[in-house]
């Protein structure tokens, strides 16, 4: 059984019709954190921080964010000039829910689990990919 720090990985294929116009290139991703810190996830601008670090390190270029505080629970969202993350956070059951959309193939599955994973230590994580 593999280490649940490590998290679960799931990618679906989305059936497209083959009548369906050109479409851009695009990456989506949908990460659920549980077990993540309270305090990390109902702050906002120590939130905003945090998720900007990690566009940071995956190469990512941020554009603009808005951030709202729900109390509890905080809500962002990060225009990046590749697409956008939003994210959004239950700090009473200490679950996090990430989308991530990108029209550029250089992100992977180990490079996201590894930002996610060092910046916000969940307990567990699954990442999933959708696949158009």
């Amino acid at each position: 059984m593999p280490d649940s720090r490590s998290g679960e990985f799931v990618k679906h294929q989305l059936n497209v019709p083959a009548c369906t116009p050109a479409t851009p290139d695009i990456d989506h991703w949908v990460l659920q954190l549980w077990g993540v810190a309270p305090q990390h996830i109902n702050d906002p601008e120590l939130l905003s921080g945090m998720l900007n670090g990690v566009v940071e390190e995956l190469n990512l270029t941020r554009v603009s964010d808005h951030t709202h505080y729900f109390g509890p629970g905080v809500s962002t969202v990060i225009i990046l000039s590749e697409s956008h993350l939003s994210a959004h956070t239950w700090p009473e059951l200490g679950y996090m829910h990430v989308d991530l959309v990108t029209c550029v193939k250089q992100l992977t599955q180990s490079r996201l689990e590894l930002a996610f994973r060092r910046t916000f230590a969940p307990e567990k994580s699954r990442l999933i990919q959708l696949e158009y």
